[in-house]
């Protein structure tokens, strides 16, 4: 099952389309992209700052990975500047990527395509002589297109500038790079953490999650208890009347409403700054304690409450304005349980950069928190057959303790080795489980909860599991490494080569998916398969493998009859299970 899903996984991150039998011609790596270095002024003047702009070009057709790619194999792009004396360089803003969906890919790709901005800052030394300085910026990059992807390469951009003593007058330069002239230099890297929770499912799908889980949140020791309190603070106030204690409970509905749409407006206009946060290991680290900080409260150690002054505010006024203030504040009242998973769906939002997705999931949101007060408000005689929010409370307080601090953990995915992670969101869950299972007594004495409680803990177990266990091998094609010797030993089998890389998308769609098919291994008795490690770029073994076989870019699949020699068909790029079946069974 664990298998499945992460394979599942992979392979909606990795798609990359179209496939064919090709040996036309490719560009050499190093020329799908041309990179150029400009500056914000015509000089540089000791003792203040300046900002420069790598712009890459990136050829038509093609694509190169994001700063933080989908996938860890991936290679990204990296900017750079050489140290020049004098002259200090920030890090530096890369900008929004585009999410690529190809033909047959259920997750887009973070890449950069056409033209291309890099944004630093510089600051020159007081004490840096005059005299001219060349600046270069050095552009990492690999590219692909929708068959194969070539061997990483780089570009240069030099660019000379005059250094000025201070107090020298220098005059702008390239303003349309610098203000807002070119969309794509917005600085706006891709979130890391949570952010994937939804991506790559359609937008009505992710709306349907959203609405389920804040329907889910309810559930959680910081809202539960408000529900039956707030839904009979309105039936007193409607004396009796469905349809007041109704419209009491829709302007409070209405006023979580407005304050979560508003933080899906404040996300989606301000991708760049969660962009930048969220690329900081501080800010990691500093969000994975403030989430154990919350699990700890709900452990028991301290209670984590918002100010008397909210508190006070949310129940002080009567009729509709009143219960609009509460739902206005509710948020920031239940914020120490379901304020992980709103920092989840704002990282979500500030990917997307798209204020209309931001106010529908957030207004989705708070639809799904506020269904139980609609519906309790119109038949509030129902708040009695609501289960009291006594000891089993405290049973469910421990599970979201648990879940929690795997959450805190979630969050550091990015600075942790993938088996370290794992493990790290495995122990907290299973701890959980085993506790909920064995040891928590709160609860115990009802009937009702008995079998929720047992439910609950074989939830985390399995879950949890799927974490820790080892990914099972799946079986594929019989590979042996490539060699001399073992293509000799092969005579009069068909052989096929498959040339690959570590980091090439479509090489591993072939490996996950084709590679595996039950079809295709079938297919494939009686053949010799070979395989060709082209990770190590310019190493002399791999420059002799792919001047001897002519290999542009990968992954290349030749054909070999049994009397060795080429069968004139190549395949580069994925091919999918069903065609690559007819192929071997020629």
């Amino acid at each position: 099952m664990r298998n499945a899903l992460r394979l599942a996984g992979l392979v909606l991150a990795l798609s990359l389309g179209a496939t064919g039998d090709s040996k036309a011609d490719v560009p050499a790596p190093e020329s799908i992209v041309g990179a150029s270095l400009a500056a914000d002024a015509d000089r540089l003047v000791a003792g203040t700052t300046f900002r420069l702009v790598v712009v890459a070009e990136v050829k038509a057709g093609w694509h190169i990975n994001s700063h933080r790619p989908n996938e860890e194999f991936l290679i990204p792009t990296r900017v750079s500047l050489s140290p020049v004396p004098g002259v200090r360089f920030g890090e530096p803003s890369y900008p929004a990527h585009r999410e690529m969906k190809l033909a047959f890919s259920e997750k887009p790709l973070a890449v950069y395509e056409g033209r291309t901005l890099f944004r630093i800052e510089g600051v020159v030394d007081a004490g840096a002589g005059p005299g001219p300085r060349t600046l270069q910026a050095v552009v990492d990059f690999q590219p692909c297109n929708d068959e194969q992807c070539l061997p990483p390469a780089r570009a240069l951009a030099k660019l000379t500038l005059e250094v000025a003593p201070s107090g020298t007058r220098a005059e702008s330069a390239n303003a349309p790079l610098f203000d807002g002239g070119a969309a794509a230099a917005a600085p706006a890297p891709r979130p890391e953490p949570g952010s994937d929770l939804f991506a790559g499912k359609s937008l009505p799908l992710v709306l349907s999650l959203v609405f389920l889980s804040g329907l889910a949140l309810n559930l959680t020791p910081c809202v539960y208890p408000l529900i039956p309190i707030t839904v009979g603070f309105f039936a007193r106030q409607g004396s009796g009347k469905t349809s007041r204690t109704f419209g009491l409970a829709l302007a409070y509905v209405l006023g979580m409403s407005v304050t979560y749409s508003a933080l899906g407006v404040f996300a989606a206009l301000s991708g760049s700054l969660f962009g930048a946060w969220l690329q900081k290991p501080a800010v990691l680290v500093g969000i994975a304690l403030l989430v154990v900080a919350l699990a700890l409260s709900m452990f028991g150690l301290y209670e984590i409450q918002a100010p008397h002054a909210l508190t006070d505010r949310t129940g002080s006024k009567a009729g509709p304005l009143g219960a609009l203030t509460m739902g206005l504040f509710v948020g920031f009242v239940a914020a120490p349980c379901i304020g992980p998973f709103v920092l989840s769906l704002l990282t979500y939002v500030a990917a997307k950069g798209s204020v209309p997705t931001g106010v529908g999931l957030f207004f989705t949101l708070a639809m799904g928190l506020g269904l139980p007060y609609l519906v309790l408000g119109t038949v509030s005689g129902s708040l009695s057959k609501l289960p009291r929010s006594g000891e089993w409370m405290e049973a469910v307080r421990r599970v979201f303790g648990f879940a929690l601090l795997a959450l805190a953990v979630w969050f550091l995915r990015p600075l942790l080795p993938p088996r370290v992670w794992e493990i790290g969101v495995a122990a907290p869950l299973l701890a959980g489980g085993l506790w909920v299972l064995f040891l928590e007594k709160s609860g115990r004495d009802l009937a009702w909860f008995r079998p929720v409680r047992a439910v609950v803990a074989l939830g985390l177990i399995a879950s949890g599991a799927a974490f820790a266990l080892p990914r099972a091998a799946a079986s594929q094609l019989p590979f042996s490494p490539y060699s001399e010797p073992a293509l000799a030993a092969a005579s009069g089998r068909p052989v096929m080569i498959d040339f690959a890389a570590d980091w090439c998308l479509p090489c591993q769609e072939l490996e996950h998916r084709t590679f595996t098919d039950p079809g295709v291994m079938a297919a494939g008795k009686g053949w010799t398969f070979l395989k060709a490690d082209l990770t190590r770029t310019g190493s002399p073994e791999v420059e002799v493998l792919r001047e001897k076989w002519k290999i542009q870019g990968v992954p290349t699949l030749i054909f070999l009859g049994p009397d060795g020699k080429e069968t004139g068909e190549r395949v580069v790029g994925f091919e999918p299970p069903e065609t690559f079946v007819r192929r071997l069974a020629r």
